[in-house]
């Protein structure tokens, strides 16, 4: 009597019979038929690249070209299936053996077709990001199952034949062996090469004046007065005038850490390669944790594959902001706490907690993390505990303090407040007492546009336990529950690190379920382990050409902005004519400049955005053509008769206080004031 198999995903299976010649006959030749066609797909849509985006956005193609289409498609797959069945009449049995293992082996070429299309960036770009991002799914996905198909069967050459290959590959393996520090090689290679292109392209972007005072030049603004430690604590006149602090709004105590090497580069390029250096670096606790549980090759590739991943791109291109170290801080202390190096995760949990308020809560899922999965239950406690008592005092009784006891930043979830309260235990009010309005505020397309680009670059994969769920709760209700706030579901924002931090972490915890099932002797782990991941580094490419910006250039956003790379000529231009009036301004000198000038000239104690107000400020810098809020301050600042004209250059103005008024009446009829 039969046993059947233990399967560790899906329980004891019975053993089965295999399927009649017949049956396997019609499977053979329906995958042969659909790898053909595949492939002819495929070389319809590599010929007529140019005339894709007419063909896929409105099916626009003439007559006489579709019929090339179908010869190319049904001509391949006719021919797959044609030699198939030859082989199987000519040697029968045999014959049916060979094609069956050559189809099974070559299943993954059934996708083949759309790889043509999935990087073909103009195809997916302003408003298709959803028929993208669903083909992605599917197509990740069906990799998966596929690969695993392949895996499974064994080789297409005869053992004689493949000697010779399987000798140079073992060789190749054991002369990799010896160099046991390359892996590491390439992950830190990775990281410096991160952080070097980023700091570029976001120095360039400040260049170009793409940054802005919310909110380069309000964290730039507080990081040089923590470094010159003035008061108040927390200081930065960007948000509200000379006597306005953060507090509040955010508890970054680590701005004034990053103060004391600051005050060697007081400047904003400072703060953006700070942020590269980071982002990129976090890759490195990534790799030292998956190599823990997962050996150094595969630990190697899940850190590069983190490093190209288009959501932790997007959390680097807006500005300069504290949430998206939290990868590497949230990182390091699960190394440290799962390695035991205890002063060191005391080192890693006192600066994840300074880093933001709400890092708190996320280190709270670290700890309950260490706590379900048995690696160190005790120091998760501890760690779980010490984070829930920080995010109630800071969070939830002195920040409201600060704000006459109006808790920051409530307006994102405003949707889901309960008639009569004003603080997010009314939001969690409706999330656990009311879950079935709470799943219809979730059902839109923004957020379900969002969901796809965080998951499926990773296959679903950190889904495929239980564990998965635990690590989608902090992107749960930082970002998907947001109801008037846009850029928490929007992936050219900081706010993608609320999932980075943990979606890595659950791959990484699946793929040691998997090694641990294959080191039991479980059949299927170790290929079900190799599929996984080719359909991770498959997602994460694809999605990488269409949304980052280092395998392709065209598509990233920062912010609300397409994001460009490289300064032109009349950039350099701009740039020159800006800082000659700069130049004139007295480093002790307040200034109220620009929404998109604040965080140029942010380095000094006082800078204000027009956008705000001006504060009577020494001096106001501006660029012409002015709207919005900047040019209704601006007016009235040049209307107030305390401002004359210092100087003008190309689209820039500068006025001080105490100039001649009357040289600023042309600057007011050019701005119609």
């Amino acid at each position: 009597m039969s046993t059947g198999t233990l399967d560790l995903a899906t329980g004891p299976q019975p053993d089965r019979l295999p399927p009649p010649p017949l049956t396997r006959a019609c499977r053979t030749l329906g995958f042969l038929t659909a790898e053909g066609a595949s492939v002819g797909l495929a070389v319809w849509f590599w010929r007529a690249a140019d005339r894709l985006p007419g063909y896929v956005v409105s099916n626009t193609l003439m007559p006489h070209a579709r019929k090339f289409v179908m010869g190319d498609l049904f001509g391949c797959a006719a021919v797959a299936a044609i030699a198939g069945l030859v082989v199987m009449l000519w040697r029968r049995a045999a014959g049916l053996d060979a094609a069956e293992r050559v189809a099974r082996r070559l299943a993954p070429l059934s996708l083949i077709g759309f790889v043509p299309l999935l990087f073909h960036w103009q195809l997916w770009y302003a408003g298709r990001e959803l028929t993208f991002l669903a083909m992605v799914g599917g197509f990740v996905l069906t990799l998966q199952g596929l690969m695993r198909l392949s895996l499974e069967t064994p080789p297409i050459l005869p053992a004689r034949l493949r000697a010779p290959l399987d000798a140079g590959l073992r060789a190749a393996a054991i002369r990799i062996a010896r160099v046991p520090w390359l892996p590491t090689a390439i992950v830190v290679t990775g990281v410096l090469g991160y952080a070097i292109y980023f700091s570029i392209i976001t120095i360039q972007n400040h260049y170009r004046l793409q940054t802005y005072g919310y909110d380069l030049g309000i964290e730039n603004n507080l990081v040089w007065n923590a470094a010159h430690f003035n008061a108040p604590l927390f200081k930065t006149s960007v948000i509200g005038g000379p006597d306005s602090t953060h507090l509040g709004y955010h508890e970054t105590y680590i701005s004034y850490l990053i103060g004391i090497p600051y005050r060697l580069a007081p400047w904003p390029q400072t703060l953006l390669v700070l942020q590269a250096t980071l982002i990129g670096g976090a890759a490195l606790p990534l790799y030292a944790f998956a190599r823990r549980h997962v050996g150094s090759w595969v630990a190697c590739l899940v850190a590069l594959l983190c490093l190209l991943y288009a959501p932790l791109h997007g959390s680097n291109l807006y500005d300069f902001h504290y949430l998206p170290f939290a990868p590497f801080f949230l990182w390091w202390c699960l190394w440290a706490l799962e390695s035991r190096r205890n002063v060191m995760a005391v080192v890693a949990v006192v600066l994840t907690l300074a880093n933001r308020e709400d890092m708190s809560a996320l280190l709270m899922v670290v700890g309950v993390y260490l706590i379900l999965t048995g690696e160190r239950p005790r120091a998760g406690l501890v760690v779980a505990g010490v984070s829930a008592v920080y995010f109630v005092v800071i969070k939830l009784i002195l920040m409201p303090h600060f704000l006459n006891g109006y808790p920051a930043y409530i307006n994102q979830y405003e949707g889901l407040l309960p008639e009569g309260d004003t603080g997010f235990g009314g939001v969690l009010k409706t999330v656990f007492g009311n879950p079935a309005f709470t799943i219809g505020s979730l059902l839109e397309h923004d957020k379900a546009v969002y969901l796809l680009e965080i998951m499926a670059p990773l296959a679903f994969f950190p889904w495929r336990r239980p564990v998965g769920l635990l690590c989608t709760l902090p992107g749960f209700f930082f970002t998907l529950l947001a109801t008037h706030y846009p850029p928490l579901i929007q992936m050219s924002f900081q706010y993608t690190a609320y999932w980075t931090s943990f979606l890595f972490i659950a791959l990484v915890a699946n793929l040691d379920w998997l090694s641990r099932a294959e080191r039991a002797g479980v059949a299927w782990a170790r290929r079900s382990r190799q599929a996984w991941l080719t359909a991770m580094t498959a997602g994460v490419l694809v999605t990488s050409y269409q949304f980052g910006v280092v395998l392709q250039r065209n598509t990233g956003w920062g912010g609300f902005s397409p994001f460009h790379i490289g300064v032109s000529a009349a950039d350099r231009a701009r740039h020159a004519d800006l800082y000659a009036l700069i130049g004139q301004i007295p480093p002790t000198a307040s200034v109220a400049a620009s929404e998109t000038l604040v965080a140029q000239i942010s380095s000094r104690k006082n800078a204000y955005t027009l956008r705000i107000g001006y504060y009577e400020a020494d001096y106001i810098l501006c660029r012409i053509p002015i709207g919005g809020e900047d040019r209704t301050n601006l007016i009235a600042a040049l209307r107030s008769g305390i401002y004359g004209l210092q100087a003008q250059k190309g689209e820039f103005v500068l006025a001080r206080r105490g100039a001649p008024r009357a040289t600023i009446d042309p600057i007011l009829r050019q701005i119609g004031g």
